[in-house]
């Protein structure tokens, strides 16, 4: 007998898989515009043949044998790619289909069974396969049993009433015929033919069709082999129900102040416009709020009632934010809302979340449960817009996993306004095919609403009337104060806001800068001019830990006084940090940031009198912004600034839709990379996109309590198992990562004087020990400084350009 696994018979495996993809396509209400069900029979194929060449006397060998014996090529996935291509074409004959699709469908069902092991390289590189000629003709006289096989294929296929011969196929391989074929269709349709006249439209479907199909075969797979057994709940879509109990158990429903009246307004008027504008054909809508509003709890209700509205039964809902640290916050608030759930209603899915997946009482062992999370196996998850736009823009196979998951989906993205405008034609395109291919549904929220989509035209507000809610008195927090028409240099800026401190010694100020040196500089000269008496002054800066961040941040939100407290931070605190000031100093920016920026005062209008925002431009920053910003953006700011010298917060929407609307205008010359790649098929370019650039660091370990002291000892000992795989090592190191990366820093590679280009390393006063520099608790770096209860020592890293000496 044929065996896939050891213990697990070749046929029983194949059928598995096939069924699988075929449910999970036909249970996904897809639009390729294919005839009725053959989506889901191509996929039922594919599963069919993805593994039928395990059937060579090489694997069956190399599987079975004790110690892995390799008798001859044991790879399978060509041999059972070219076989797909072969059964596909051949069924395809009995439908009606246009000829780009007869022609490219097979291929593309190639190329996903091809790489069910691999990554996806370009769709042209895929189909040369001169190399692999001898091993294939070597691979197909190698099967064990071909009367085994053959009745395996032919059981397997009467399913959808179709038989094949294997003694062709047979001959198609030993002659190699399929070399010219592959050939002349990659240069015939493919380079100079018809595939290169084809409207985008057209390129974008086959590319989102071939990424659904190849994720499909993944899930259905791994499915098979890491879930063998047990029985997993399938994603139970939460009720709106639950949300209306939880906000009448907190009175959200009877407000009593005005501005939570305003609150329950903008959510009722929200849900009611769900009602009565959502319309199945209409995939991309907005939510325009200010912030303050509620909009987490009015996204979650949004995002159910679409569900609910639409049938969407088989999808998620899917809510992205841009930071892990609001993750956290608003998951909380969820776990509350529907009473502490299991894993399969509610979800959080980011690079340090803990791979812990709950089933009734029970926690899935960490493979189970890391597959399920990764999977996106949930009613509702919440995770990033890295982890979003990176499966869409992927050729890697972990990550495309998720993709078959997405379709149906509600797909909020939070804070909308992060998404770079280099970004905007690449998501335009790609939301539009997602959503009439997918039938996913977009909701961008954010109270400074980018211009990705053309209002009223490609995307429908859900706050029909929101700018009422930006005139409202509540929202006149703040008063923006522009300084910008007057340079001013660093020493000026920094005695201003001393001045201002020592001036009005009962408001709590915050001052943002643009770059983490001039950061540092500031909280220096401020930290030793202001008194401690009367003054805490923080220092806020990637260069500090996220355990320091969070109790700073911590600090400042429980702190009742006497002493005025002064933050100097960069732009980090700008988005979802929950914390509210008197007055904010601001170097320039562009105009959503400064705009971000003051809704970090007098968040929740708790102050007698509107916050000061005062905005400056100084001189010897304006290079380093440029750099950090793009200096189009600040132009495009000071242009939509120029004629205003202040304005209060009703002020502002206009602002912003002015600069969107500047920002648009260059948005839509570009030429997206990713796109052009995207539709040339070409998976490898694509999948080289980012959505947060890689930024050359090296990671720094702070030992700063004793927490941390015994994290370090776990992680050290976990590196030193030799009893352990690397997979193994990094499944025990996923249990403690998230705590133990709150007491790294990454610091950037220093830039080389005179133009030297980057340095190989960062200045450190020991050496790197598994792949961390160490600031130890016994013996503190001087490189690192630290004191648990003085926050005005406490500037994290900065390089001690002279020798070292330890310091104890």
């Amino acid at each position: 007998m044929l065996y896939s696994h050891p213990g697990v018979p070749l046929i029983v495996h194949l059928r598995q898989v096939a069924e699988s993809c075929r449910q999970l396509l036909t249970n996904r209400n897809t639009d390729f515009g294919l005839p009725e069900g053959l989506l889901a029979d191509l996929g039922y194929l594919a599963g069919v043949t993805h593994d039928v060449a395990k059937g060579t006397r090489f694997f069956q060998i190399y599987m079975l044998s004790p110690d892995h014996k390799v008798t001859g090529p044991k790879e399978h996935a060509l041999l059972s790619a070219l076989l797909a291509k072969v059964v596909v074409k051949q069924y395809l004959a009995r439908f009606d289909l246009n000829e780009t699709d007869r022609k490219l469908l097979p291929y593309l069902v190639f190329t996903a069974v091809k790489r069910h092991h691999g990554n996806l390289k370009d769709f042209a590189d895929e189909l040369y396969l001169e190399e692999k000629a001898n091993i294939l003709s070597e691979q197909i006289a190698a099967f064990q049993d071909e009367g085994e096989t053959e009745a395996i294929l032919n059981e397997l296929l009467s399913v959808v009433d179709f038989s094949f011969d294997w003694a062709s196929f047979k001959l198609y391989i030993e002659e190699q015929a399929y070399l010219d074929e592959y050939g002349d269709f990659s240069l015939d349709f493919f380079d100079l033919g018809e595939y290169e006249d084809l409207p985008a439209d057209a390129k974008n479907r086959y590319f989102y069709w071939h990424q659904l199909f190849y994720g499909t075969l993944l899930l259905s797979d791994k499915s098979d082999v890491i879930l063998k057994g047990i029985d997993v709940p399938s994603a139970t879509q939460p009720a709106l129900a639950a949300l209306e109990t939880y906000r009448q158990q907190k009175g959200f429903d009877k407000p009593q102040s005005s501005l939570d009246k305003l609150k329950n307004q903008a959510y009722q008027e929200t849900l009611e416009a769900v009602s009565r504008i959502c319309k199945p054909e209409q995939h991309l809508y907005s939510i325009t709020l200010p912030t303050g509003l509620g909009k987490t709890l009015t996204s979650l209700a949004v995002g159910l009632a679409l569900q609910q509205k639409l049938r969407l039964e088989a999808g998620r809902l899917v809510i992205t934010i841009p930071f892990t640290s609001i993750i956290d916050q608003n998951f909380g608030v969820f776990q509350d809302v529907f009473n502490n759930p299991t894993s399969d209603i509610l979800l959080k899915h980011h690079h340090l979340a803990e791979p812990a997946y709950k089933v009734g009482d029970d926690t899935l062992d960490q493979d189970k449960s890391q597959f399920l999370i990764e999977t996106w196996q949930s009613g509702i998850v919440v995770t990033t817009f890295v982890q979003l736009l990176e499966t869409l823009f992927s050729n890697d196979k972990t990550k495309l996993l998720k993709l078959p998951n997405l379709a149906n989906s509600v797909i909020i993205l939070d804070e909308v306004q992060q998404v770079k405008y280099e970004l905007w034609p690449l998501i335009r395109q790609t939301f539009k095919t997602l959503g009439e291919r997918y039938n996913c549904y977009f909701v961008l929220m954010s109270a400074t609403q980018p211009l990705i989509f053309t209002p009223d035209e490609e995307i429908t507000e859900l706050v029909p009337n929101y700018r009422n809610y930006f005139k409202s008195p509540h929202f006149n927090r703040t008063r923006l104060i522009n300084r910008t028409r007057q340079e001013v240099s660093f020493k000026e800026f920094q005695q201003d806001v001393i001045d201002y401190c020592q001036g009005n010694p009962t408001k709590n100020v915050l001052v943002i800068l643009n770059t983490k040196k001039a950061t540092l500089e500031c909280f220096k000269t401020v930290a030793t001019t202001l008194g401690e008496d009367k003054t805490d002054v923080y220092y806020l800066t990637t260069l500090i830990t996220p355990y320091e961040r969070k109790r700073i941040i911590d600090r400042i939100k429980k702190y009742k006084g006497p002493k005025q407290q002064v933050i100097i931070s960069t732009q980090l605190i700008e988005a979802g940090v929950d914390v509210s000031v008197d007055t904010v100093f601001r170097t320039m920016a562009p105009l959503d940031s400064i705009i971000q920026a003051a809704g970090r005062a007098n968040r929740y209008n708790e102050k007698a009198v509107p916050s000061e925002v005062f905005l400056y431009a100084v001189a010897e920053m304006k290079r380093a912004s440029g750099m950090v910003y793009g200096g189009d953006l600040l132009i495009k700011t000071g242009n939509v600034l120029k004629a205003v010298s202040e304005t209060d917060e009703h002020g502002y929407l206009s602002l912003i839709e002015a600069y969107f609307e500047e920002v648009r205008k260059q948005a839509d010359v570009l030429v997206s990379q990713e796109l052009t790649a995207l539709q040339a098929l070409e998976f490898e370019k694509v999948g080289k996109f980012q959505f947060v650039e890689d930024q050359d660091t090296e990671s720094v370990y702070v030992q700063l309590n004793e927490e941390a002291e015994q994290l370090w000892e776990q992680y050290v000992a976990i590196s030193n198992r030799q009893d352990l795989k690397p997979y193994e090592r990094k499944r025990e190191f996923a249990l403690i990562k998230a705590r133990f990366y709150e007491y790294v820093v990454n610091v950037p590679l220093p830039y080389l004087p005179n133009g030297g280009g980057k340095a190989s390393q960062i200045v450190f006063d020991s050496e790197k020990e598994h792949f961390f520099y160490v600031s130890r608790r016994s013996n503190p770096s001087a490189c690192y400084q630290y004191n648990h209860d003085n926050f005005r020592q406490n500037t994290g890293y900065a390089s001690v350009s002279q020798p070292l000496t330890h310091h104890h």
